[in-house]
């Protein structure tokens, strides 16, 4: 049967029983007909308090079932059994304002993604830019899963004092940390944010099947990540999804250039599979 009919059928269904309700209701209450009552009528039980106690039950059975109905939909949006792809979270930090990081990081580390690897580049490797570095150790830090590596350079180009050979050190150790860690986080030369994503699509090569970008002033939904993830899978010819990005609140004022320093609910984020990154290195 067609979406559209079923969907018709079930509104006037519903419409229809909603009405027969409410009439019983009110006949019951203007009769105000009981099926039996004590003798000064301190207790009685009629049929408004009947059709109400139907009512009860039936919600509850559709309740239950569509309760159900939505179990076995969630169970249908779930990634088949066979090998799932690798997905690193790649987070572009520039200046940001602390609580947004925070938020940022701590919504990465809620991801229902298992065996998620999230790098976080900084665009930055001065002191001013150090916080940055401080709030990934409080946030996602402090365990053998966690690395880091300040950067004297970028890809493109050297730092101060830096020589062809602690240049190619240097990319070596960004390499090795990135791959090493689940959480890992690199300060470099300040290049932009296309360095950033550079840096980041460089460091982890070949070694997850798709990379996921946001800002660090996005809060991510924890099933960004596997939905996503299941939209690719589903489609061979799909080579990029996005997410819907929407603002804090509905109603909140936010002015045109705060929109990128406010907090996002949902994701931000966009996922490219790793062979469509391979062709542009």
């Amino acid at each position: 049967m067609p979406v559209q009919l079923t969907t018709a059928l079930r509104v006037v269904g519903t419409s229809l029983f909603a009405l027969a309700v409410l009439g019983g209701i009110l006949a019951a209450y203007v009769t105000g007909y009981q099926f039996i009552h004590t003798e000064k009528h301190y207790l009685s039980f009629g049929l408004y308090g009947a059709i109400l106690g139907l009512h009860l039950l039936i919600q509850s059975l559709f309740a239950f079932l569509e309760h159900r109905r939505m179990g076995r939909a969630g169970q249908a949006l779930k990634l088949p059994s066979r090998r799932r792809g690798s997905v690193a979270l790649c987070i572009a930090a520039y200046q940001e304002d602390p609580d947004y990081l925070r938020k940022c990081l701590r919504s990465a580390q809620r991801i229902s993604f298992p065996d998620l690897k999230v790098v976080m580049v900084v665009d930055g490797n001065r002191q001013e830019d150090a916080y940055m570095l401080d709030i990934f150790h409080e946030v996602l830090g402090g365990t053998e899963q966690a690395g880091f590596f300040v950067w004297r350079s970028n890809f493109h180009e050297a730092g101060e004092g830096e020589t062809e050979a602690s240049l190619r050190e240097g990319m070596d150790r960004v390499r090795d940390v990135v791959r090493a860690s689940t959480f890992s986080c690199i300060m470099q030369k300040w290049g932009g944010k296309r360095e950033v994503m550079y840096t980041a699509f460089k460091a982890l090569g070949d070694s997850v099947d798709y990379i996921q970008v946001c800002d660090s002033d996005t809060v991510l939904d924890p099933a960004c990540t596997i939905e996503m993830l299941r939209v690719l899978e589903e489609d061979p010819q799909v080579g990029g999804v996005g997410g819907d990005v929407q603002p804090p609140a509905k109603g909140m004022a936010v002015e045109d250039d705060q929109v990128q320093a406010a907090q996002f609910r949902a994701t931000e984020a966009w996922s490219v599979h790793q062979r469509h990154v391979s062709r542009e290195q």
